[in-house]
């Protein structure tokens, strides 16, 4: 018995050492192995797609100019939700001039097709001749007051101060570090790309229809590239409009309320106010809603990733996909002076990608991309306290449709939005404004 237990022990012990060798060969042969070879795509398709509410949606929807956002504003209707598009074809091949055709499903509404049209190299681009200001030292200054935080009283350290004339004279305060947003996407541009093509453009800018949705087969045909083929679902059609709405706090903060939006990953808000503290002498007031320290916020007013917006989340800068509600505190009012307190809320949707032809399973075979195609949605809103235009309570007066305040810029502003968002909060500070600008994302 006792020597059929130490042949078994024996077998077994071999068996153990084979397959630990075995093991390590292959552990050994799979890091020996090169990483996959990738290149292209010779074609990049990006899309951008924006649901807008409030002021600038009752300016887009009625073309009534500044007396239409104000009523809008003050809870004039605005028409419902605004939808915009942006194309942008970008290849490694040019033509002279680049030019395509986005066909596009019955179900945004826009016939057939749209137009693709790039700039004409023969044709010299119109110049726009602007007076160039005279660069001197501005009388008075300038302070920016920086809070963060949702509740009915601000946090240690708030608010941050950045005084300009300080600023101005090489001296940046201490504590103007604050949470970072990684976000490296540059998509197709004029100038980035050899070959480059849009819509909206000169030859047409048809208004994209509320009731728009962009689920359906797209095929977009081009002198530049490739046929590209890509279907949306409902899981990546336009994000619905928000509703914002604020009224005072019992604290005497002011409190956001908005409806939850089906498939937004998560919110973010902020707010600015500004009031004059001496002749010439102001200060700006800038809020957001980020549990983290963050400065400014601007970054956070466009598009991002969904894994980005989900780190953003885990980190409680980004509010949660269900969160409806958030308080500026108080202490941001006061220091606003009880004027002009604007407030600004971005849902970030979902983003499909697509990439043609699909990667191949066996690493050593080289993965030849054709074509990438990036769909990204996000609904934008802004409301205004009443306080700032009417001298009255802090409680807004929402447009029937729910709707209210300020949109985002129209889909023929927004092309500079695959780098950056919209917005000129900085002042003009030289290379001060630029250091502003890289804290804000800028």
């Amino acid at each position: 018995m006792d020597k059929l237990n130490l042949s078994r022990r024996r077998h077994f012990t071999h068996v153990a050492l084979a397959a630990l060798a075995c093991s390590t060969l292959g552990g050994q042969a799979l890091a020996q192995q090169p990483a996959q070879k990738i290149s292209g795509p010779q074609a990049r398709y990006w899309i951008n797609a924006e649901t807008t509410t409030g002021m600038m949606a009752g300016m887009q929807a009625g073309g009534g100019g500044f007396g239409a956002a104000m009523g809008a504003l003050l809870g004039g209707s605005s028409g419902g939700p605004n939808k915009s598009l942006l194309l942008e074809l970008g290849a490694v091949r040019d033509a002279a001039p680049a030019s395509g055709q986005h066909a596009i499903p019955a179900p945004l509404g826009m016939g057939a097709s749209l137009p693709l049209v790039g700039p004409n190299p023969g044709v010299k681009q119109p110049r726009e001749e602007r007076d160039v200001p005279e660069m001197r030292e501005p009388e008075g200054n300038m302070r920016m007051l920086f809070f963060w935080g949702c509740g009915e009283t601000v946090g240690a350290g708030q608010p941050v101060i950045l005084d300009m004339k300080e600023m101005r004279s090489g001296k940046l305060p201490a504590g103007m570090q604050s949470a970072s947003v990684r976000d490296n996407a540059r998509g197709p541009a004029f100038g980035r790309d050899r070959g480059y093509a849009d819509w909206p453009n000169t030859k047409d800018s048809t208004r994209v229809p509320s009731s728009a949705s962009l689920v359906g087969d797209h095929v977009v045909s081009s002198n530049i590239s490739n046929d590209i083929r890509f279907t949306v679902a409902p899981d990546n059609d336009y994000l619905g409009g928000l509703n914002l709405n604020n009224s005072a706090s019992t604290a005497g903060g002011n409190t956001l309320n908005w409806n939850n939006l089906d498939r937004a990953l998560g919110y973010f808000a902020t707010a600015m106010g500004m009031r004059e503290t001496a002749p010439k002498n102001s200060d700006m007031v800038l809020w957001n809603s980020s549990s983290q320290k963050m400065l400014g916020g601007e970054n956070l007013m466009g598009f991002l990733p969904p894994a980005e917006v989900s780190r953003l989340v885990s980190e409680r800068v980004v509010m949660t996909p269900g969160t409806t509600q958030c308080t500026i505190p108080k202490a941001v009012l006061d220091a606003a002076g009880g004027q002009m307190l604007m407030s600004n809320l971005n849902a970030f949707g979902p983003e499909l990608n697509v990439v043609q032809p699909p990667r191949p399973q066996d690493p050593r075979v080289e993965w030849k991309q054709d074509y990438a195609v990036k769909l990204r949605t996000r609904s934008y809103t802004s409301s205004m306290n009443a306080m700032a235009a009417t001298g009255g309570s802090r409680t807004s007066r929402s447009a029937p449709d729910g709707s209210s305040n300020q949109g985002a810029p129209t889909a023929a502003d927004t092309s500079g939005q695959n780098d950056k968002p919209a917005g000129g909060l900085l002042p003009n500070l030289g290379g001060a404004g630029n250091v502003l600008r890289g804290l804000f994302g800028r």
